[in-house]
């Protein structure tokens, strides 16, 4: 059974009473949310998805972090000021300039598009929003209320001893400054009765902000983790394995979701890192070293994209590469869809998993590969690979599908698989080779002049018997020798594609005068 799965079967039986069942996940809006940021999203929706499938009635929410402040400019985005640092990610300013949008709403908008052409549709919850509607009001004052509580459950799972007077001014909050929009703020004084808080700010500003009456409070990470559980009776929610150590993050917040709030934490997925192929550090925002989701879609389809996530266990690390890796994960999923399409009693692992992929198997796609190869005999040639594909009984809808992303992967990742296809015949090249071998090709040359081919196997079978040899060993290294000579004589290589497709796209007459031009 896939993980997914079992982890639905496990959320029905731990919550039979309960409709829906909330499944969350949430992002922080810090820059070009990555593919390694994807994984958060896709664990949630497959749960989604198998629960689902099980009759289940699941609703998917989708927390943007908005309301927490920017750390740092990433390397990668530019237009922002030092100066904005400390404030809430949708008080500062856009990175494109326009005034329409904050940086928060930046980010959110492109990474939204992308999961809109997975048709990933969450709910989508911006906290900034909720907090500054009230929707957390109660709670926060909860949080304040019973701060010295949450201290000592914070404490309890630091290594370092408490301090006395640092308990005694801890406040569970960021308070963002009336006048500059900054968290740079020190609390002088909390009025529990009246839920009154006193402040001053680095920036030489002082106020008062009053819980319930428009306050610009953010309750800290591992506080506001658990009220949001709360608040939306969440079930279930997947979390990196920097929040899923012992006594990391998620420990605390099932601590306090308990003793502060009342509440239950939910079933909970460890999931480990995505990491870019051939990388050591890990995939960050704020670095800049990052591949991100439309930059994946660009050459992966939806099924291949969520086929990359769904076969690994989440708690298993995984490296994404945009290199030859791209012709094998094509390749492993196509083999998996076609043993789903002729199995008469398919595999449970892999039919959930192919269902969770979202792949249409009644579809006729042509193979990533087989598009690869065209497109490197013909330049890089879009309308004439379609033209090729076309004539071999595809669909447009079926080549569209992978035709744009096999040229970008040529184009961007793999240039070196290009062939330039001769245009006038090497003589020089023909005369050296041995007369066996220019007699095997003047008798194909023949063949393709006089012979019509039911099939591309029965042609590279035919190319097979031209040489005589009958030791295994020996015909193997004949047959090498006549290959090598074809692809010389045609793209100046010792190497290329399988000879049908090479004749279909140089064509019968031009293949005949490269390859016997005596």
């Amino acid at each position: 059974m896939h993980w997914a799965f079992e982890e639905a079967q496990k959320i029905i039986h731990d919550h039979p009473n309960t409709i829906p069942l909330t499944c969350a996940s949430g992002i922080s809006p810090s820059g070009y949310i990555h593919v390694g940021n994807f994984r958060e999203v896709a664990t949630t929706y497959f749960v989604v998805k198998a629960l689902k499938k099980l009759g289940a009635e699941p609703r998917y929410i989708l927390s943007w972090d908005d309301y927490d402040r920017l750390r740092k400019i990433p390397a990668n985005v530019s237009g922002i000021a030092e100066s904005e640092i400390g404030k809430a990610y949708t008080n500062v300013p856009s990175p494109d300039g326009d005034p329409n949008k904050s940086y928060a709403s930046f980010f959110e908008k492109k990474f939204e598009a992308d999961l809109a052409k997975l048709a990933i549709k969450p709910e989508y919850i911006y906290e900034t929003t909720r907090y500054e509607s009230g929707a957390y009001d109660e709670l926060i004052k909860v949080a304040l209320d019973q701060r010295l509580a949450i201290y000592d459950i914070l404490a309890h799972f630091r290594t370092e001893a408490p301090n006395a007077q640092e308990r005694a001014h801890y406040y569970p909050i960021s308070l963002y400054c009336d006048t500059c929009g900054h968290d740079a703020t020190t609390i002088t004084e909390y009025e529990e009765k009246t839920g009154t808080l006193h402040y001053t700010c680095k920036f030489g500003h002082s106020g008062t902000q009053i819980i319930g009456q428009g306050q610009h409070v953010k309750l800290h990470w591992k506080i506001d983790w658990p009220m949001r559980w709360t608040v939306e009776k969440v079930v279930y929610e997947p979390g990196g394995k920097d929040h899923s150590s012992k006594g990391g993050s998620f420990d605390v917040a099932r601590k306090i979701v308990k003793e502060i709030f009342g509440g239950r934490a939910p079933d909970y997925e460890p999931y480990d890192f995505v990491n870019i192929k051939g990388q050591t550090k890990k995939m960050s925002s704020s670095s800049g070293n990052i591949i991100t989701l439309d930059e994946l879609l660009k050459i992966y389809t939806p099924e291949l994209v969520f086929y990359l996530y769904a076969k690994y266990l989440p708690k298993s690390p995984f490296d994404l590469g945009l290199d030859e890796d791209v012709l094998r994960n094509y390749a492993e999923f196509e083999r998996k869809a076609a043993v789903l399409k002729s199995a008469e009693e398919p595999d449970e692992l892999l039919e959930q998993m192919m269902y969770l992929t979202g792949v249409d198997l009644s579809k006729n796609i042509p193979a990533f590969s087989r598009v690869v190869n065209i497109l490197s005999l013909t330049s890089n040639n879009q309308a004439l690979t379609r033209g090729v594909l076309e004539k071999e009984g595809f669909t447009a809808e079926a080549i569209e599908h992978v035709l744009g992303r096999a040229s970008y992967w040529i184009e961007n990742n793999a240039k070196d698989r290009l062939y330039q296809v001769r245009e006038q015949p090497d003589t020089a090249a023909f005369a050296a080779l041995s007369s066996k071998v220019k007699h095997e090709l003047h008798e194909f040359a023949q063949l393709l002049a006089t012979k019509e081919f039911s099939d591309d196997q029965m042609m590279m079978q035919t190319v097979y018997d031209l040489t005589p040899e009958t030791d295994k060993k020996a015909k193997r290294q004949a047959q090498k020798e006549l290959f090598q000579a074809i692809y010389h004589l045609t793209l100046g290589t010792d190497h290329g594609p399988r000879i049908p497709l090479l004749v279909k796209v140089v064509g019968k007459d031009k293949m005949i005068r490269l390859i016997d031009p005596a």
